[in-house]
């Protein structure tokens, strides 16, 4: 090193010969000039000399070259060109650095950038509902049914239904003084109902308080699920709510199949489920002796009460929930009288609740004569008393002929 050189050195370090040694050295190594430390134009880190052109230290007290660097307006720090990401706001478009990027809470990952919710819309970008993922536009299926993108195409009948509910739609149509409360699910396979209205104008008609919905136990193509609102148990308002709407009244009254079945949802005011079902068990071989052709159906299985109550599987007979009992056994139903007349059982039954079997048999033998008129011709009515007995004989083993 030259004299003029050391004498530069000494006028802008001072004369300590250590720092003195550390800039000769970086000087030799070349980190940095004569001339940048006359200029200034210098740093020093970890014992070394640097120049302030060529280097940077980054967000990380690394040293970087500044070719390989990039500034971060978001921390006012330099970073590797590696940890650099494009986050387009809006519509414009600057880099950061991917530790800034995952931390804005707005702004979402795509290949490798990052995206607010107006550049998404610019970028013809969507979220699919079914991933949570960013896609094109262009590669997504929209699904007029709830206005969103998904990763697979609608079915064909997605404008005419909404997705399963999952029991999450539960409008309630009752206040505290209701001492009964009922509801419906009623499955159809009817293509000429199904597609007569698209599933906004049904909502509309029905003023939002009946759903219709696809059930994956149905045929696809002609399949639907109508579910109301729970009830408050009072037969004139309801059947005048339902026989009021022409359009409800079609999808009641629309086709059914083997797969149909017709749930009814039964509470009482005060009751959890299984008091409920204790209050009313006399009457399971009733349900049995009406529906028997479904009760050995997998999604409906007939049990004695005892464990019906003890297993309680969601495919047995009666369901007992925590608030309500849930009739499976129930099969489709094929009109609005035929709803109208379960209804009207149902509320028989509250209104003459017995635990005991034999009481249950002998209110259907007398006071259940009437309505059961309404449905059973004499003979058809003999054959179900029997078929009551011999499920009460079946499941409970007890003979009510020796009773």
């Amino acid at each position: 090193m030259r004299l003029s050189e050391l004498k530069i050195l000494y006028e802008v370090l001072g004369e300590d010969r250590e720092t003195i040694s550390n800039a000769i050295a970086s000087i030799a190594l070349g980190y940095v000039t004569v001339d940048e430390f006359e200029s200034g134009y210098y740093f020093r880190h970890r014992g070394n000399y640097y120049s302030d052109e060529q280097y940077v230290i980054d967000w990380y007290g690394n040293l970087l070259d500044r070719e390989r660097a990039f500034y971060c307006q978001g921390y006012d720090e330099w970073f590797d060109e590696c940890e650099s990401v494009i986050v387009y706001e809006h519509r414009s478009e600057e880099i950061y650095s991917s530790r800034w990027a995952e931390n804005r809470s707005e702004l979402l990952p795509y290949r490798g950038n990052y995206y607010d919710s107006d550049a998404l819309s610019y970028y013809e970008l969507i979220i699919a509902q079914d991933t949570d993922e960013i896609m094109p536009e262009c590669e997504a299926y929209y699904h007029a049914n709830d206005s969103e993108y998904y990763t697979y195409p609608p079915d064909d009948n997605e404008e005419f239904t909404r997705g399963y509910h999952d029991g999450s739609y539960k409008l309630k149509l009752w206040d505290n003084k209701s001492k009964y409360r009922i509801g419906y699910e009623i499955e159809k396979e009817d293509e000429d109902v199904l597609r007569s209205i698209n599933i906004q104008d049904f909502e509309d008609s029905t003023n939002h308080i009946w759903r219709k919905e696809r059930d994956g136990s149905l045929n696809d193509d002609n399949g639907y699920e109508l579910i109301s609102p729970t009830f408050e148990l009072n037969i004139d308002k309801i059947f005048e709510l339902i026989e009021g709407n022409d359009i409800l009244v079609r999808h009641i009254n629309a086709n059914t199949s083997s797969r149909c079945g017709g749930h009814i949802h039964l509470s009482q005011n005060g009751l959890s489920g299984n008091e409920l079902f204790d209050k009313i068990k006399g009457y399971t071989p009733l349900f049995y002796a009406l529906y028997y052709g479904r009760v050995n159906k997998t999604y409906c299985k007939g049990k004695n009460n005892k464990d019906l109550k003890e297993d309680n599987e969601k495919y047995q007979a009666i369901k007992i929930h925590s608030d309500r009992v849930e009739f499976r056994i129930i099969s489709a139903v094929h009109n609005v009288n035929t709803l109208k007349w379960r209804t009207k059982l149902l509320m028989m039954i509250l209104q003459n609740p017995t635990s005991d079997i034999i009481r249950a048999y002998y209110n259907v033998d007398t006071k259940f004569t009437k309505l059961l008129k309404q449905t059973y011709s004499d003979d058809k009515l003999v054959i179900l008393k029997q078929r009551f007995v011999d499920f009460t004989a079946q499941f409970e083993g007890l003979d009510i002929n020796k009773k």
